[in-house]
């Protein structure tokens, strides 16, 4: 009960984070990329970690109508390999947290927000260079996006 609590917390705080980011978007800004130039020696906040997250993720959507398919997770999976361990289509379903078929921004953000909450180790709100280098780590890979 207190998990579901405190995640229910952390998704909340991740989309209040968000909107800033969001409203850039909308206004044609760019959103910083992750961890580049000083960037990097001071750590990367959770906007900044969930926007690059997006980013990448969303260059799956061939079609560009602003969600992915399983069609398009597969197609693109196949190009860009990621953990050993789960098959497309099993990942996919992971991801697809309210079972339409689609991944969407939502959906990649809570993603994120999770991953960002595990390795944020200091619990400081900024993924510090040695917090993502212990995550690129062997062992951190199988239980990377859960």
């Amino acid at each position: 009960m207190i998990r579901q609590v405190l995640i229910g917390q952390a998704l909340a705080l991740s989309l209040v984070a968000l909107l800033p980011a969001a409203a850039r978007a909308q206004a044609g800004e760019a959103v910083p990329p992750l961890a580049v130039g000083a960037q990097d020696r001071s750590g990367a906040g959770l906007e900044q970690f969930t926007a690059a997250h997006r980013e990448r993720m969303m260059r799956a959507d061939s079609d560009h109508d602003g969600r992915i398919s399983l069609t398009e997770w597969t197609a693109w999976r196949a190009s860009h390999p990621g953990p050993a361990g789960s098959g497309p289509a099993r990942r996919f379903r992971r991801l697809d947290t309210n079972g339409d078929g689609f991944l969407t921004a939502d959906e990649i953000d809570a993603v994120a927000a999770k991953r960002f909450a595990r390795l944020d180790a200091d619990h400081d709100g900024t993924l510090s260079h040695a917090e993502r280098r212990q995550a690129r780590a062997p062992g951190e890979a199988a239980t990377r996006d859960r």
